[in-house]
Parts: C-alpha cells; structure tokens; sequence
C-alpha cells in the first residue's frame, strides 16, 4: 500500500506539471501573439505615418515651387515622421519618408516609403516617323529605321527602304461632323472621378447624332485634369443608345483618354482615336462615355455648356447623363442639366500608300525579324518582306496578303496642344491664361549666347556660326529660330534622363524654324534624354513649311502637329512629328527605342506628381 501511495504521488506530481507547462505554455503563447499583434499594429501605424509624410512633402514641393527639403521629426497621432527630399536632376526628386511609433528616439516600430516624383511631362513617341493628314512625301533613296504612322497618303520616288511597318490610316473629314462648346457665363464645370455630393460620379457620357453615314474617324472632348498627371488614364467608348441610355451591351468602339496630355489648369481639347473605326448611321442616336476609376484626389471635370447650345438634329433630344457604374446590372444613369462639350469626325476619303514607277519604297523586317508589313485602304508599286493589309492593291509584292482589311484607324500625336501651351506658360512664368509673364527677355538674339536659359523670348532667335549652347527647358522663343552652320545645342546635364523642349512660336504668328548645315541638337547625354524643337506654324493653309532643314549634318528631334517638316538632304534624325513631312533624298531617320517612354522637364513653375512604379517600402 506505501508502495502503491508513493506511485499515486508521482502520476499526481507528474499530471500537475503537465498542467503547469501547458499553462505556462498557452500563457506564453498568449503573450506572443499579443506582442506580435501590437507589433503589427504599431508596423501599419508607422507605414501610414511614413505615408503621411509622403504626401505632406508632395503638397509642400509644390507649394513652394520645389525648394521644400523635407523635415526632422513631426508628430502626428500616436507617433511621428521625418522626410528628405533629395534632388535626383532638374526634373525629379528622391521623396524619402519614415514613420515611427510611438517617436524617432524610441521606436517600437518603424517603416521607409521611398517615392520619385517627377516635374515632367510624358511622351511616346513610338514611331520613327508620325505623320498627320498633310502625310509623307518621300523623293529618293532614304532610310527610314523605324515604323512610320501616317494620318494622310505616303508617296515615294526611287529607293527608299523603311525597316519596320507602314501604317496609313482612313483619311477624316476637314470638318467636324458634330460639336458643342460653350461661351462665357454658360460654361461650367461637370466634375467626375471622384464623389461629388456625397455620389460617386465615375462614368460620364454625352449623346449625339451623327449627320451623315460614315465611320467615326476620331473625337476631341474638353476636358481638364485635377491632382497628378501619373495617375490612370480614362477609357472612351461610343455605345448605342437603348431607351435614352447609354447601353452597356452594345460597344462599338474603344479608346483612351491619356491623362498626360491634358493640363490642370486649363480646358483643351483633347484627341482620342479608337481600336478600330465603328460604322455609325446618320440620324441614330449614339452616345460618347467617359469611363474613370475612383480617386479622392485625382480626377476630372469635363467642360459643360449651361445654355444647351448643342444642335443635336430633329427631334432634338441629346443629352448628358452620369452614372456611379456603366455596367451594372441595373445601372443607373442621371440626367446632366448640360451639354458636355465634344467634336466628332467622320471618315473622308480613303488614303494609300504609293511607291511610284520602279516600286521605290521597300519594307522590311528589322534584324529581330519585326515589321515588313503595309497597312492602308489602297497599296501601289511596293515591295513588302512581310504581309499587305489592304482593300485595293497594284503592282505590289508581299509574302502574304490580306484583301479587305480594315483601313486602320488615325493615331493622336504624342503631345496636345495643352501640354505646348503648358510649357509656353511655365517658360515664361505666366498666369493660367499665358499672360503677365514675369520671365521674359524682350527683343532679338543675333549672337552666340552660351546658355538659353528658361524663360520667353519675345523675339526672333539666330545662332550663326558654330556656337555652343547649353539650353535649360522649357525655352519659348515668340518669333522666328535660325540656324546658320556648325551649331551644338546641348540640353543642361542637371536635367538627367529627363528631355528638353524649345517651343517656338505663338497661336497668331511666328515659328518658322531653319537650319543650315551640321547643326546638333543633343539631350544629356544620359539615357534617352533628347532635346526637341517644336513648332507652333500652321501650314495647313498656308502651304508653308513650318521647319526647313537644309543639307547635311543636321540631327535632332522636330515636332510640328500642325506644321510641314522639310528634312532635307544627308541628315540625320531619331524621330520627326508634323503634320505633313516632306524627306526629299538621302535622308536618315535611325528611331531610338527609348523614345517610347520619353519624360520632358515642364519647367521651374510645373507641378511635381508620383512617378509611377517608384513606391518602395522597407
């Protein structure tokens, strides 16, 4: 029986160590999952002060036009945040941000957010030559590295050769078929994007009735931009109408609206082409829709004409409505006391692409064996390594072709005119209606200058003979700019990867530009950084080219939206834009990939935004 007691004193002793462990171990664990959620908690504490600190040094870089570098140690809540800001080139900054809890001396917990913010404006400049209505006329012997996009008819005459594809859209009518605005006390601002009233309105759309039965070549709508110009772009689409609705069933046709090209502080009109080109019928009633995600702080208003101006056709019943999300079930739209300003043009005459007696234009694959292919409504006297699309073809050689293709549709140029008038505003330190300049330097330039600084010229601008220039953008020369021979212009190496721009000319006169020979326009040095002209010259119905580029040697970027280039001979180019271009012989255009992200500096007055594809946390 001892020997028995003894035992039971044992299991006893055992079965309560058993227990104490087990509650030592539960009490354990209970103490680390309490540490573990505290520390959790206080980590996404940390992450949103670090992020409020991002967004303090965001709205202080831009309140003070750049010169904000950041702070110490800021409470906030619970705990606190220090920010350095660091310079990266004139157009970007290193935005640095960490949040601490409960203080910086000591952290219980403690979180970095790092962000590039940028002064830029992006462009894609993704073909070697783009061209709008005035189209491309080719003489003899140039090569073109790089497709070529045309908006009008390709000519050519003996021994051109483009690697790459040539694309030449339906040709538009002149003319809009359909449009609205406004004037004065009757122009409003319909905002969406973002919650308005306690709503949510996200998907805005204008209805409207074509006059005449073509396809819809291409559309401008009014709009203006608030918060970054990084955040996303918006989707266009054309819809049927379904009992005075936008129908959700029924996309004909899809496009963007690239947020870049807009300005936030004035209305412009801005350009969107489509996928492909619906067909529409005169007198049917068709809506244009707007679609945007939500945002706080970025989103949108579209221009709005209070008095109802719009002459929508008999019966008279477009009009505007919103809605929180087009494609609901049971969606629902609410009627707009405006109409929302818009253009619409239809399809013109049909375009081609025509290499004359001999077949003197030559398409080819590149060395990674992309390209060789011609789109366009009507193909002449070409040789193509790759396939035709096309509806009518002559005396042309392919390795495949595909008859009754549909005309391709136009493409937008890569900047609008809000981005020019943009950088025409910041260049002169201007208010938002490009007046009461505060930068400018009055009257002629005839001399070497060694820097071109940022600022108006209000004059013409002529460099002789071999000066060397360094230029800071964005640079507005009011009148005239002239080249003789031998001249370098080299965008500031403080500006990085970033591109520069000298816009040339006003929307009454001037911008006629004119090189000599072997003059270079040269970016950084760094990257893809290049530095453009542009020019403001209207040559659409003048006939007067808006850039002339005499004999040899000459190279750079030229961009005319509106104007005619004449590139000369024996020069070369990365990339030209206009509206028309005229590459008589022994030309070179060698496109340069990284065009097709390129970031332009806008300027000591432009506002600072989120690069995308930055935000770091650690």
């Amino acid at each position: 029986m001892i020997r028995e007691g003894g035992q039971i004193i044992v299991v006893v002793i055992a079965a309560l160590g058993v227990v104490l462990f087990s509650v030592l171990f539960i009490i354990a664990g209970s103490q680390l999952y309490f540490q573990n959620a505290s520390y959790t908690l206080d980590a996404e504490m940390a992450t949103s002060l670090a992020e409020a600190g991002v967004d303090k040094a965001l709205q202080s870089i831009n309140r003070t036009g750049g010169s904000y570098s950041g702070e110490s140690e800021t409470s906030l809540g619970k705990g606190s945040y220090s920010v350095t800001v660091t310079a990266q080139d004139a157009a970007n900054k290193l935005v640095e941000s960490t949040g601490f809890v409960p203080n910086k001396a000591n952290p219980r917990a403690k979180r970095t957010i790092k962000i590039t913010v940028s002064r830029g404006v992006g462009a894609s400049f993704v073909y070697g030559i783009q061209v709008g209505e005035g189209g491309l006329e080719l003489g003899n012997s140039n090569i073109i590295t790089g497709s070529v996009y045309s908006n009008g008819s390709i000519t050519g005459g003996n021994g051109n050769k483009i690697t790459g594809d040539v694309w030449v859209a339906g040709g538009p009518q002149a003319d809009a078929d359909r449009e609205t605005d406004c004037e004065g006390s009757n122009c409003s601002d319909f905002i969406f994007g973002t919650t308005v009233a306690g709503q949510s309105q996200l998907d805005v759309a204008q209805s409207f009735k074509p006059a005449v039965a073509e396809v819809l070549n291409r559309i401008f709508i009014k709009v203006k931009r608030i918060g970054s110009v990084q955040a996303p772009d918006a989707t266009v689409r054309i819809l049927k109408d379904k009992s005075g609705e936008p129908d959700k069933n029924q996309v004909l046709a899809t496009g963007t609206l690239y947020r870049n090209l807009t300005s936030d502080v004035n209305y412009g009109w801005i350009e969107v082409t489509f996928d492909s080109l619906p067909a529409l019928t005169a007198g049917t009633t068709y809506w244009l829709m707007v679609d945007v995600s939500y945002s706080a702080a970025n989103y949108w208003t579209w221009q709005a004409d209070l008095a109802k101006s719009y002459a929508c056709g008999t019966p008279d019943t477009c009009i505007a409505k919103w809605s929180p999300d087009w494609k609901a079930g049971n969606s629902v739209w609410t009627l707009i006391n405006a109409d929302l300003s818009f253009k619409t043009f239809m399809g013109g005459a049909p375009t081609s692409v025509d290499g004359g007696v001999g077949k003197g234009i030559n398409v080819k694959k590149d060395a990674s064996g992309n390209g060789g292919s011609v789109h366009a409504n009507t193909i002449r006297n070409i040789t193509m390594e790759a396939d035709a699309y096309y509806k009518t073809i002559d005396n042309s050689e392919a390795a495949n072709f595909y008859p009754n293709s549909d005309d391709p549709p136009p493409k937008s140029f890569p900047l609008s005119d809000v981005n020019v008038s943009d950088w025409q505003r910041q260049a002169g330190a201007c208010d938002s209606q490009g007046n009461n300049c505060q930068n400018e330097v009055v009257g002629d330039i005839t001399t070497c200058i060694s820097v071109l600084e940022s600022k108006k010229y209000v004059g013409n601008v002529t460099f002789g003979s071999n000066c060397n220039v360094t230029v800071k953008s964005p640079v507005w020369i009011t009148g005239n700019l002239t080249f003789n021979s031998g001249n370098i212009l080299r965008l500031d190496p403080a500006y990085g990867e970033t591109s520069g721009v000298i816009v040339v000319g006003t929307d009454t006169g001037g911008g006629i530009v004119t090189l000599g020979s072997n003059n270079r326009l040269e970016g950084t040095g760094s990257g893809s950084s290049i530095l453009m002209v542009l020019s403001t010259y209207d040559s659409q119905t003048s006939g007067t080219s808006a850039i002339v580029i005499t004999n040899i040697g000459n190279s750079g970027v030229f961009y005319a939206s509106r104007g005619i280039i004449e590139p000369g001979n024996h020069n070369t180019f990365k990339e030209l834009t206009a509206w028309g271009i005229k590459l008589v012989n022994n030309g070179t255009i060698d496109y340069t990939t990284g065009l097709s992200s390129t970031l332009f500096t806008s300027g000591p007055t432009g506002s600072y935004s989120l690069v995308k594809g930055t935000y770091q946390v650690k």
